[in-house]
């Protein structure tokens, strides 16, 4: 295990709340090392062995970082004027009132000689931050886990006391509710989205949020202390509650210790009841914690264990908004005809009211008119301004069917099949012969049957949108991404898991910051570590140059210690979510240039992580680059290794090169033979050979629900190769195989399971759906680009991958909750149902103002 992977362990055992490392980091002022080392960083032969010393040198850190809190509590800051005054007030008054100082600091607001401090929580310590720029000193961060959570009061003697904790149907304000409560008043945190996107929308994640509800009820039945009191955790701004055993954000529902302020989510507390352990490799008990990996209480009269009857049941969401949305949403779906599938009572209700039908029919039809629009940010003034027209013509078209009555829905083409269908009313009508949901770790996972199309068919969906179809009809490639219809086709093959590629992406961008002489010039001294991909060994603290210049010139690349060219890749650069402060110019110059901007964009109204309010803790999705030398000549080793992401993504070639000062042939061949052997088919392999075309990165991508079949066969190559399975890890979040051709083979005449062999080229943006395990071999120097988006589409799987990466031990880097996934389905569900009922109730209004004029 890295350093970093250690402090990563540390910090998730110790604290809560994720801070961003300081711009005056260590990294900043590294010196340039004299030779070069490279560090091997695979995993080792005996995970248990290894699991134990990791465990062994957390317990050292939680040592440190006990004593350095001891520390800092000898040197208390004193209260200030306004803190002790009104506190002062609170002892003469004897009022109760929320706890807003942290534990440290109640010592000294509660002087009486010989009164017993009130119990401290687990985390209420100050932490030192490095000083901004101007400032003179340091100032404290103090996260407090009965902030703003505990009740407090003055006793007559001048003791102060915990009295309860707020109720959370009678204490949140107006402005507390309005988070969670769908309303009229209240704006919704997307912005604009139209009728026919809100129904999309809901098509889609609406089982999941029902199955999320379904859960939600299920704390009721689980908790076991008898008090029977469930207190209310305000949402706090800026912080993410998680949980302190597999570190899943706490969604609503959780279990919170009243002395010490441990919180355990619903799926944790489930385990423990049922005697599961969350994780089994880890075979040496971590200090401070018990053998389910549970910290124990620092209550002052010793360390205990938390008893699942001494919890008290918390609520994070304000009163009964999660009823009413669950309501809702049931009511909203039947109302707008949307298809459900979740199988509960409410999914059964029928509206009765004809004239409320035609009415929403009516709405229904006029949203129609733009749905097929994508307004793609990339689109020409004369695409749009002929998509103007069209609309025009439809809205015409419209009319004349409503004055003669017949049943007219606004689109593209009309065939007597599709006359007077609408696709969201209609989307699983095709599917109703087929079982396509299966059971997973968290409900129900919808897996549609992969779609193959042929050109004849695509063109009748969508006329005038230029595009190929490649690997037997299933991967469909859009070459044009600026045409403003191109979410019709890419919404059909999508919807499947199936990935798409969209070409000429570079035309909207400017080439000339993307080039590895731009990146040397701007960052050459600035130190990085790289990894030998044909090896996999770190080497540390690298002038980035070193690598830059290595792009472009054999003979300037680093020598391993053979004396032959290392095969490098930039580890993590630029780091974090740094992404738009260290390259601000590159960034706007991408926001500008992505296609499918409605779903790729920050803001896009089918990226519904921009549904999340702006006081959550918004998820990293990016951008993030991938920069690497072409490894053709080595087939058997991938730049990228075998993994699935838990969110969607898009990942766009900025750059391809060859070193210009050695003899390119070898490699060009090379690239060929990889292109053959990766199992191409025959158009793909024909734009490779055109002159003009140089590939730069072969992907293969495999489909999310052949998942489970790929570790099968994964796990089955160990246990032939001499080695054991451990428990905790997984054959593909590991990320430690390449899938070469033997391996695709067999996992094909085994299992059937057929990846989508993909060729990215300069320009190409390559979508990748959330789950779907892909690996990538650059065949040439390639720098790439990725943003990661949540599409209504694949939130099932966004759902399932996150219970999926919580078992996974606590030094993986997947094993952190950062997508808050549940939040993100809540408030999507929330601005759907606002939108759809405003619109409804204006429609209403504006009829009834009809009538009554007439």
């Amino acid at each position: 295990m890295s350093q970093k992977e250690l402090a990563a362990l540390v910090a998730s055992r110790t604290s809560r709340k994720r801070t961003v490392p300081s711009a005056t980091s260590p990294m900043s002022t590294r010196s340039e090392p004299k030779s070069i080392i490279e560090i091997h960083i695979s995993n080792d032969s005996s995970p248990t062995k290894r699991a134990c010393r990791d465990v062994e040198q957390a317990n050292v850190k939680v040592d440190q970082a006990q004593q350095q809190e001891e520390e800092n509590l000898e040197q208390l800051p004193p209260l200030t004027q306004e803190e002790q005054q009104r506190y002062n007030d609170f002892r003469t008054s004897g009022s109760i009132f929320l706890q807003d100082l942290p534990c440290f600091k109640l010592q000294q607001a509660q002087p009486a000689v010989g009164s017993s401090p009130i119990p401290k929580c687990r985390e209420c310590r100050r932490r030192n931050v490095v000083p901004k720029e101007g400032e003179t000193s340091a100032v404290h961060d103090v996260y407090c886990r009965f902030y703003e959570f505990r009740r407090l009061q003055f006793n007559e003697k001048g003791e102060l006391g915990v009295v309860g904790f707020p109720n959370p149907y009678s204490e949140p304000t107006p402005e507390d509710t309005a988070i969670w409560q769908p309303d009229g008043s209240t704006a919704p945190t997307s912005g604009y989205m139209d009728i026919q996107v809100c129904r999309y929308i809901l098509l889609h994640a609406g089982d999941q949020f029902c199955y999320l509800w379904r859960q939600e009820a299920e704390a009721l039945r689980l908790h076991q202390n008898p008090d029977g009191t469930i207190a209310w955790k305000k949402a706090v701004k800026g912080t993410r509650e998680i949980c302190d055993v597999c570190d899943t954000t706490l969604f609503n529902y959780h279990w919170t210790c009243r002395k010490c302020g441990f919180g355990v989510c619903l799926d944790c507390f489930k385990d423990r009841k049922e005697g599961q352990r969350l994780r089994r490799v880890e075979t040496a008990t971590q200090k401070g914690c018990d053998e389910y990996h549970w910290l124990l209480c620092t209550d002052p009269s010793g360390p205990q264990e938390h008893a699942l009857t001494e919890l008290m049941l918390t609520q994070i969401i304000a009163g009964d908004a999660l009823n009413v949305l669950g309501r809702l949403l049931h009511e909203v779906r039947s109302l707008w005809q949307v298809p459900q599938v979740c199988g509960c009572l409410l999914s059964k209700q029928a509206v009765e009211d004809a004239q409320l039908n035609e009415l929403i029919q009516d709405m229904i039809k006029e949203s129609q008119l733009k749905q097929h629009t994508s307004f793609s940010s990339l689109a020409s003034e004369q695409k749009l301004h002929q998509q103007q027209r069209l609309e025009q013509l439809h809205a015409k078209k419209l009319e004349f069917a409503r004055e003669r009555g017949i049943d007219y829905v606004p689109g593209r083409v009309w065939t007597k099949e599709t006359l007077g269908k609408d696709p969201i009313t209609t989307a699983f009508d095709n599917f109703k012969h087929i079982n396509f949901l299966r059971k997973g770790l968290a409900g129900l996972r919808r897996f549609l049957p992969p779609r193959a199309m042929t050109l004849a068919h695509s063109t009748q969906l969508a006329p005038g949108v230029p595009h190929e179809w490649l690997c037997d009809g299933k991967l469909l490639r859009l070459t044009d991404a600026m045409h403003p219809d191109n979410r019709v086709l890419y919404q059909e093959v999508w919807k499947c898991g199936q990935p798409v590629m969209i070409s000429e992406v570079a035309r909207s961008l400017n080439l000339d910051l993307w080039h590895p002489q731009a990146f040397c010039r701007d960052f050459g001294e600035k130190p990085n570590d790289l990894i030998n991909c044909l090896n996999g060994n770190l080497v540390p603290n690298q002038p980035m140059r070193h690598f830059w210049e290595g792009f472009q010139c054999m003979s300037k690349r680093l020598l391993d210690a053979n004396g032959k060219p290392m095969l490098l890749k930039l580890k993590d650069w630029p780091p974090g979510d740094d992404f738009a402060e260290i390259l601000p110019t590159r960034f706007a110059d991408l926001m500008k240039g992505l296609p499918m901007p409605e779903y790729t964009l920050r803001t896009g109204n089918l990226n519904i992580a921009s549904c999340l309010p702006k006081m959550f803790v918004p998820p990293d999705l990016g951008p993030k680059m991938y920069n690497a030398y072409g490894s053709a000549l080595h087939p058997d080793k991938g730049t990228t290794n075998l993994h699935l992401d838990i969110s969607d993504a898009v990942n766009i070639m900025v750059y391809v090169g060859i070193p210009q000062d050695g003899d390119t042939k070898p490699q060009l061949a090379a690239t060929q033979k990889a292109i053959a052997l990766g199992g191409c088919d025959y158009i793909t392999r024909a734009r490779c050979q055109s002159p003009d075309v140089l590939p730069g990165a072969l992907w293969h991508i495999f489909p999310a629900r052949d998942a489970d079949k790929i570790r099968d066969l994964l796990n089955r190559v160990t246990l032939e190769k001499g080695f054991r399975l451990e428990p905790d890890h997984d054959p593909i979040h590991d990320q430690n195989w390449y899938l070469d051709d033997k391996l695709r083979a067999r996992l094909f005449k085994e299992y059937g399971v057929e990846g989508h062999p993909i060729v990215q080229c300069l320009g190409d943006a390559v979508f990748i759906p959330a789950g779907a395990p892909h690996q990538v071999q650059n065949l040439h120097n390639c720098i790439k680009v990725a943003e990661d988006f949540v599409s209504p589409e694949n939130i099932t799987h966004c759902y399932h991958l996150t219970h999926e990466f919580r078992r996974l031990s606590h030094s993986h880097t997947n094993h952190e909750d950062k997508l808050q996934i549940k939040n993100i389905i809540y408030h999507a569900i929330k601005d759907c149902c606002t939108i759809l009922t405003r619109a409804l109730d204006e429609r209403i209004d504006a009829e009834m103002a009809k009538l009554q004029a007439e």
